[in-house]
């Protein structure tokens, strides 16, 4: 089955999880007991999400957002290129995430998928309506069922939510008994809007967030240059900058230059002490049985 045919055997009300009403024009779905409402279009189900003024909050987001609408899926490739953080680690542990699952017959959703689409069978979901999304929602109350799902994995998201405990416990939810979890979350890294930024985790509070869950493994994602170089990038920006706003915008951009030291954390990641300072942890993480 295809992704939306997938969605489509699981979708429910994000209010009261019942399911919506079977006499629908395949269009608009409606739930019965409180009456929210979904659309559906060809390959896409909206149930809630951003809004335009949510994106328009940081400048520098709505430059992103436009970047993630021109280049769609090559943008992930574009920021790999200029951005301080070094991905080929977490790249390599996506993959092989993903590959032990049988993703064509189970189901596995990427919650904050963005423009990127990892493989065609994984169920994307966003708050943006992108059009690799499967599923436009508000990550915090998913439209799914409980034990619904074989397999999610949150990439550099749970930094951006004001409750990432809520988040937890939706995936918690959502999750069969079994079912595992791969999440990468920021630690020394620059604010970033998207469409906001709220909080950085160390390994000891990743883990006290996953604590409902059996712990797999939890380590380094990216490494402690690209922890440095991003804070060194925005130093300069505004040290050169003087103070002027405009300027400060000018320049941020021209500090990229700095960026091609992170590829030292394909060495430096492996160093004991490099989850002091290390720009971001993955943590993969079981429900019980």
């Amino acid at each position: 089955m295809t992704p939306i045919q997938k969605l489509l055997t699981v979708v429910c009300c994000p209010n009261c999880h019942a399911k919506f009403a079977s006499s629908f024009d395949n269009s608009v779905f409606t739930c019965d007991k409180c009456g929210v409402t979904a659309e559906r279009h060809a390959t896409q189900i909206c149930c809630g999400g951003f809004t335009v003024s949510d994106v328009k909050t940081d400048w520098l987001n709505e430059v992103k957002e436009r970047a993630k609408r021109y280049l769609g899926t090559n943008y992930q490739t574009a920021i790999e290129l200029i951005s301080p953080v070094y991905a080929g680690f977490l790249n390599r542990r996506i993959t092989q995430y993903l590959g032990s699952f049988d993703l064509p017959n189970q189901l596995v959703a990427d919650l904050g998928a963005g423009p990127l689409r990892h493989d065609p069978n994984l169920i994307c979901c966003d708050g943006m309506n992108y059009a690799s999304v499967n599923l436009v929602t508000d990550l915090e109350h998913l439209p799914l069922p409980a034990c619904s799902l074989d397999g999610v994995m949150s990439v550099a998201v749970l930094e951006h939510v004001t409750d990432p405990r809520n988040h937890v416990t939706e995936m918690f939810r959502v999750l069969k008994p079994g079912g595992r979890a791969m999440v990468y979350i920021p630690f020394i890294q620059g604010y970033h809007a998207s469409p906001y930024d709220y909080q950085r985790f160390t390994i000891s509070g990743m883990k006290q967030l996953f604590n409902d869950f059996e712990l797999i493994s939890v380590e380094p994602g990216a490494g402690p240059t690209s922890g440095m170089i991003w804070v060194v990038q925005e130093w300069l920006a505004m040290v050169l900058s003087l103070g002027i706003r405009p300027l400060y915008k000018l320049i941020m951009p021209m500090t990229y230059i700095l960026s091609p030291i992170k590829f030292l954390d394909i060495v430096l990641r492996h160093h004991p002490a490099a989850a002091n300072i290390d720009s971001g942890f993955v943590i993969e993480v079981r429900k019980p049985a």
